[in-house]
């Protein structure tokens, strides 16, 4: 038998993606608002790439480019890019002489963090303590919680745990109530002892919490001596309580939802367009291909130039393509899902990710990265494109029903039932039944819990202590 190391030569074919190919799939897969911070850092990178800020900028003239001796390397896709200017399905913005007219931004409102500053400036403090109630209040986060322990805090300023302890017993006492507390059962307890609620109150937030949340009154009322009711009132006073001291005050932006596509019914018949707004208008910096035009450029500016160029055509190319493949998606749900965008949620069909893609002529994972954190705006609302794909539930006579569907019923028979009788799963499954759905008690619990809609015994308990 032979032994030893020997070199052999062997052929292998491998799949490799290149640097635009690459990019084109990043930009697919990225939401509007990801997209604008995307193209903002390529802005910053790539000098030759600019926005097109006005309808009336120039595009780039294909042959400057020819001129430059640029597009031989990108192939004639790029002539017939330039060629065809046209924008598929963009919502024409309103010809007027005269700008629009903006209604005034509201004042700004304080953040909780200089809300609590402006209150430690009216206290008596010393200048370790006023320190060490600066470092707490940074330490606060939106939601008006201590996100650091006192012995942290001790720790970094170098002071005693106890004067932390004495500086943040001060901060608790300000305004909005609840404010630096490190738990939940703290944040109430402040509440609770500002607003002088009585000991049954204060007992159910220090030991009954979880037994609150289970909706366990009776033996809440067994475990202090008290009768139901009194657990029932002193439950709703606790339910009256802030849990986020810190959400009346300015904290994180808010992040409003800019939708893909525009889905619009005209005569009849259900049209799909790109939203202009969602989308930055690019072109290539003129400056620059004027340079390449003229020539006399040594060889290292030249590549330079036309690299960054080419990366620039790149990326408009990318985001060109991204809005077509999402307008032939959008087109296909529209067909295949008109009767959700004509009778609603009860009308929409089960459908697959591979049945879009055999429609549209793609693979399905360039279907899955196409709708992955897009939306779209038609009739019935705003939803993400993930809506409109879901699982089935068979029905009784063998035909499927899709999965939100049965959600939208099991919300209508939860909405109807007997607030004194809440149904059970079983209960629900049967009414499903009735209505066409086969589902088993289990799945129900799942769709319930997607819903967030609590057990039949929480919802009983629930309304009783709203009452």
């Amino acid at each position: 038998m032979r032994t030893g190391h020997e070199i052999t030569i062997k052929q292998t074919l491998k799949t490799a993606l290149g640097a635009e190919l690459k990019q084109a799939i990043t930009v697919l897969q990225l939401s509007s608002q990801e997209l604008i911070n995307y193209v903002e850092q390529q802005l910053v990178e790539n000098p030759l790439l600019e926005l097109k800020e006005e309808e009336g900028d120039s595009e780039t003239p294909l042959n400057e480019i020819k001129e430059a001796e640029s597009v031989e390397d990108y192939g004639s896709d790029w002539v017939d890019y330039f060629c065809d200017s046209s924008d598929l399905g963009f919502v024409p913005k309103p010809e007027t002489d005269s700008p629009p007219v903006l209604p005034e931004p509201p004042g700004r409102l304080p953040t909780l963090y200089e809300h609590l500053t402006s209150q430690l400036g009216f206290l008596r403090l010393g200048k370790e303590e006023r320190l060490i109630g600066e470092y707490l209040i940074g330490n606060i986060g939106v939601d008006g919680y201590l996100k650091a322990t006192t012995e942290e805090v001790a720790f970094s300023l170098g002071v005693p745990e106890e004067t932390v302890e004495k500086v943040l017993k001060l901060i608790q006492t300000m305004d909005p109530p609840g404010v630096g507390a490190r738990s939940l059962k703290e944040c109430l307890s402040i509440q609770a002892e500002r607003s002088g609620m009585d000991y049954i109150v204060k007992a159910v937030i220090s030991d009954h919490l979880e037994e609150l949340a289970a909706g366990k009154v009776a033996k809440i009322a067994s475990r202090i001596g008290v009768s139901t009711d009194q657990v029932a009132k002193a439950v709703k006073a606790v339910r009256s309580l802030n849990p986020k001291p810190g959400s009346v005050f300015a904290g994180e932006p808010v992040q409003y939802i800019v939708p893909d596509l525009i889905i619009q019914k005209t005569g009849g018949e259900y049209v799909v367009l790109i939203n202009d707004n969602a989308y930055p208008r690019l072109r290539t910096n003129p400056t620059y291909r004027e340079l390449l035009r003229r020539g006399g450029l040594n060889r290292e500016t030249k590549v330079f130039i036309q690299s960054k160029l080419k990366q620039a055509l790149w990326l408009i190319k990318s985001i060109e393509k991204r809005q077509t493949t999402l307008h032939r998606i959008a087109n296909v749900l529209v067909d295949m899902q008109r009767g959700f965008l004509d009778a609603g949620v009860s009308a929409l069909k089960p459908l697959t990710l591979k049945e879009v893609a055999e429609a549209v002529g793609l693979h399905q994972s360039t279907v899955s990265r196409a709708i992955a954190n897009k939306y779209v705006q038609c009739p019935r609302g705003i939803f993400q494109l993930k809506f409109f794909f879901n699982s089935a539930v068979t029905e009784r006579g063998g035909s499927t029903i899709a999965a939100q569907s049965v959600k939208h019923w099991i919300k209508e028979i939860v909405a109807a039932e007997n607030p004194e009788r809440p149904l059970s799963d079983q209960e629900i499954a049967r009414a499903l039944y009735l209505r066409g759905a086969r589902i088993s008690r289990r799945t129900v619990a799942k769709y319930r819990a997607d819903l967030s809609i609590p057990g039949a015994a929480k919802r009983r308990n629930s309304r009783r202590m709203s009452k």
